[in-house]
């Protein structure tokens, strides 16, 4: 299995194997040339072997088409069913499409597609699985064919980030999906794409959506993504939806993050501690994250939820931390909060065992296999890796990357690397700047530019006649990933255009939004797609609200209010993360999911700049464009 596919499973799983198995099962076809039978018995793929296959295989030299086409995909079907995924793919792609009836046509290409995909190939098997061909033939197409093939749509849509095809496909597979792991599988695939969209936009969309069917599920989806929300909210509020919604498939069929529910109300710890500095160094830090975490607290409070009895320690004072960590727990802690400062959370790490679940905000240099410790932070990191795996999968592969010399800079610069060439990208050029850096010089060098301009001097110097000249950037790069603060970005942005290179995609993080709008300055970073913090374009989260009214936090400690306030939404939902790794909790700091070392993983939303305001991406196209009215923070 590929680098990338180990982070994001696809859900090319037993369920989509059977259903080939299935489909495949009438392929087999007599040929016209005697003593050339593809053999009996393998016609069935559920029952085929490799060496099946391999006869498959060396039957179909001797066939002529369409005969040859059929036989291949046979093998080529048992063998990607067997996760022989290297042979399946060489023996789809010697099969001639053409030859093949359309129906052939759909099994071939979700074989052939889905063999792509474990290669993370994905433009290829989107562009496969999406055929024209395709779209003109579904009528005639049995279900039992279909549905695996739309499935791999739509995790294809999903993981190239168009979330609104994805969403278009859950609903066709919804109508042909019959037994109920396949509509419990859809339900989850659905429920996945619906919570990445934000808030608002769930909530527009159920307010004008025509379908009946899908604005029950953009109100469940609010409802779901709403984990700022008391898990006991959530569930009046689940109960209010099914009364609603009685008939709907996700009450007879409910997404797995649904079911845990009920099961997380009765774990809740009801005395919980926060460890924070709230003087000292880090002390404006550790403020900012307890009043988010407080904010939050009111928020529950105010809705009429049960909240547990929250004990704040400061931990910027001279006193021992681990003197600080043991008062808590004579005071009855049954569940710990921080500390912040990373020196501390080694401590912990080197701790053989903690008396109660704890969930620091910050990482340690090294994950935790036992479940006493989870640690949970803004790393730029997470972020790093996040554009390197959608630029992946978007299609490039060799990267120019300029990243200031700073600490989180760095950090970011190896988290990138590490991960892209992981997945098997490389790095064509990789440059480093200071605050004083000529910027025109430093994507002027990149690029290759002075480079292009020697080769024009020498030519003039070898040649009389006049020469027409235009210098050229670099070619071994189709993608720059910018570390960079709003001030550097505004410059290093239009010096692409300039330099021969403003088709170049441009990607960063959240740090290179300033956390405001402002249109007249931000045109220069027009078209940069990044990771935002869903804090961002959640203006109608009460948590939030209740922050900017109250705090009015600077751009640089929103995202550390953002931080206090997801983990008092987190820690009680701690027990669904380690029991399902592949769900997440949605909060303003992104989708948090749980890795196996005890380290929570953040997935922001994906935004891009446009006419100088930054947009989520949720679709090919762009959507509207924040208000110039409303101070966004981040």
């Amino acid at each position: 299995m590929s680098a990338l596919n180990r982070r994001i499973p696809f859900m090319i799983n037993g369920l989509a194997a059977s259903l080939l198995a299935v489909t495949l099962a009438g392929c087999q076809t007599p040929s016209s040339e005697p003593g050339a039978q593809i053999p009996a018995d393998t016609s069935n793929v559920a029952t085929a072997d490799r060496q099946s296959a391999i006869r498959l295989l060396n039957t179909a030299k001797q066939l002529q088409s369409p005969e040859r086409d059929q036989a291949q995909l046979q093998a080529a079907a048992i063998l990607y069913t067997l996760g022989e995924n290297a042979t399946a793919r060489q023996a789809a792609s010697n099969i001639d499409a053409a030859q093949l009836t359309d129906i052939e046509y759909a099994k071939y290409a979700q074989v052939y597609g889905g063999a792509l995909a474990a290669d993370d190939d994905f433009f290829l098997a989107l562009d496969l699985v999406s055929a024209p061909r395709l779209e003109q033939a579904w009528y005639q197409i049995p279900a039992a064919t279909a549905l695996p093939l739309r499935n791999l749509r739509a995790d294809l849509w999903s993981l190239m980030g168009d979330i609104d095809s994805g969403i278009a496909e859950r609903q066709r597979i919804s109508a042909i999906a019959q037994d109920d792991a396949a509509i419990y599988a859809n339900n989850d695939g659905l429920w996945q794409l619906l919570t990445q969209l934000p808030s608002s936009e769930l909530r527009q969309r159920a307010d004008e959506s025509l379908d009946s069917k899908m604005r029950a599920w953009y109100q469940l989806a609010l409802l779901g993504r709403d984990t700022q929300a008391d898990i006991s909210s959530q569930l009046t509020s689940l109960s209010r939806w099914r009364q609603q919604w009685p008939s709907h498939t996700a009450v007879s069929h409910p997404p797995q993050a649904l079911q845990l529910l009920e099961r997380l109300a009765s774990q809740r710890a009801q005395n919980v501690a926060l460890l924070l500095p709230l003087s000292g160094s880090l002390g404006s830090a550790g403020r900012a994250i307890r009043d988010g975490f407080m904010a939050a607290y009111y928020s529950a409070l105010d809705a009429g939820a049960p909240t547990p009895q929250v004990q704040v320690y400061d931990t910027g004072s001279n006193q021992p931390f681990d003197e600080i960590y043991q008062t808590a727990i004579n005071n009855g802690a049954q569940a710990i909060v921080g500390p912040l400062d990373k020196s501390k959370v080694a401590n912990l790490l080197a701790t053989e065992k903690l008396p109660v679940p704890t969930l620091a905000l910050n990482y340690g240099d090294e994950g935790r296999l036992t479940d006493d410790l989870v640690q949970f932070g803004l790393a730029i990191e997470d972020e790093a890796r996040q554009v390197a795996r959608q630029a992946y999968r978007q299609g490039h592969r060799q990267a120019m990357i300029l990243a200031p010399e700073s600490s989180w800079g760095q950090r970011g610069l190896e988290a990138f690397t590490a991960e892209w060439n992981n997945l098997g990208g490389s790095v064509s050029v990789s440059r480093n700047y200071r605050d004083n850096t000529n910027f025109s010089q430093l994507v002027s060098d990149a690029l290759l530019i002075p480079d292009s301009k020697s080769r024009e001097q020498e030519l003039r110097s070898k040649l009389a006649s006049p020469l027409k000249f235009t210098p050229r950037r670099r070619g071994d790069v189709d993608m720059l990933f910018v570390l960079a603060q709003p001030q550097q970005a505004r410059q290093i942005k239009p010096m692409l255009s300039f330099f021969y290179a403003g088709e170049l995609p441009v990607y960063s993080t959240s740090q290179i939004f300033a956390g405001s709008i402002d249109r007249q300055r931000d045109r220069d970073i027009n078209g940069v797609r990044f990771t935002a913090l869903p804090w961002l374009f959640e203006d109608d989260n009460q948590t939030k609200q209740n922050i900017v009214k109250q705090a009015a936090p600077a751009p640089a400690f929103a995202r550390l209010y953002a931080l206090g306030a997801d983990a008092f939404r987190l820690y009680p939902r701690l027990p669904m993360l380690r029991q399902f790794p592949d769900q997440q909790v949605y909060g303003l700091t992104g989708a948090l999911s749980l890795s196996a070392d005890g380290r929570i993983v953040r997935e922001q939303i994906w935004a891009k700049i446009d006419k100088g305001a930054p947009v989520p991406i949720t679709s090919a196209e762009n959507s509207t464009p924040l208000s110039d009215d409303r101070v966004q923070v981040d």
